[in-house]
């Protein structure tokens, strides 16, 4: 049926939104301004800012900085991995990203069971 097949691009504009209100929190909470994440989503969209810092060889300093504060749930790497958004990335994106989550000893599959509570 043509009517439950995901709107890739309805999902990619929610995932950049998600990003944002993330950002927002982040600078309510930490008092954390990215302005290079920012400005690579506003140039890149969220998906493509995704895909860039997933392709790049190690963590990123935000990535640092939200592990070094508890709040990884709002990492790039865990809004990919968010099942409503899977769709919208490869395998291989989706393997970096939970691959980093654990590596700094984020219960990624805590955080989607979460989700769906």
């Amino acid at each position: 049926m043509a009517g439950t097949e995901p709107n890739i691009e309805q999902l990619a504009r929610e995932f950049t939104d998600d990003l944002h209100e993330s950002y927002r929190y982040l600078v309510r909470k930490i008092r954390y301004r990215a302005k290079a994440f920012i400005e690579m989503v506003a140039l890149h969209k969220g998906v493509g800012a995704a895909q860039i810092l997933l392709r790049g060889p190690h963590t990123h300093d935000g990535f640092v900085r939200l592990w070094q504060e508890g709040e990884l749930g709002h990492s790039v790497e865990a809004y990919v991995l968010r099942p409503k958004y899977a769709v919208l990335f490869s395998e291989e994106e989706l393997r970096v990203a939970r691959q980093r989550l654990e590596d700094h000893g984020f219960d990624v599959d805590k955080y989607v069971e979460s989700l769906s509570r």
